[in-house]
């Protein structure tokens, strides 16, 4: 799906606004190791309270884990076996309203972030069968958390994208 520069302006903040609250709300998750899961979860909770409100985004559906196509597993270019994104937003049973695709990584993971990248990129290709319009890795730090969005092939730099 093909997203306008309003619509991912409208992302990110939605984005930042959530995570926001998630390093108020949940320092105890923050400060410990290996709760990626628990703070992607928490992220979903406060992500979703923001997109109900939001008519182009309040009739799509917000799963994590969704390892699904139809009743086929997601396969992607550099997963043929099956890929498991950790959140997406999106429409269940087609691929018509793939909006967002989003990957987590602590800061106690020492895995590559070029392997949630490049999950994205598959996600995210305008050439693949999924094409989402956003990708958007999002690494937890202690104290702060680091954006990266993707479109398509590349890494979007928010200062190209007008403000809305």
């Amino acid at each position: 799906m093909y997203l306008n520069q309003d619509q991912i302006r409208e992302l990110d903040l939605i984005t930042r606004e959530a995570l926001d609250i998630l390093y108020l709300e949940d320092v105890v998750l923050l400060s410990r190791s290996g709760l990626e899961q628990s703070l992607a979860f928490r992220f979903g909770i406060y992500f979703h309270s923001r997109i109900k409100d939001v008519e182009w985004l309040s009739t799509l559906d917000l799963d994590m884990e969704y390892s699904k196509n139809g009743n086929d597993p997601k396969r992607t270019p550099t997963k043929p076996n099956g890929s498991r994104p950790d959140l997406i937003l999106h429409s269940r049973e087609n691929n018509d309203n793939n909006v967002l695709i989003i990957e987590f990584k602590g800061w106690w993971n020492s895995q590559k972030r070029s392997v949630d990248r490049n999950k994205i990129l598959d996600f995210t290709n305008f050439e693949g069968d999924y094409i989402y319009g956003l990708g958007i890795l999002i690494e937890f730090k202690k104290n702060r958390y680091v954006l990266e969005l993707i479109q398509g092939n590349s890494t979007l730099n928010l200062s190209e994208v007008p403000l809305i």
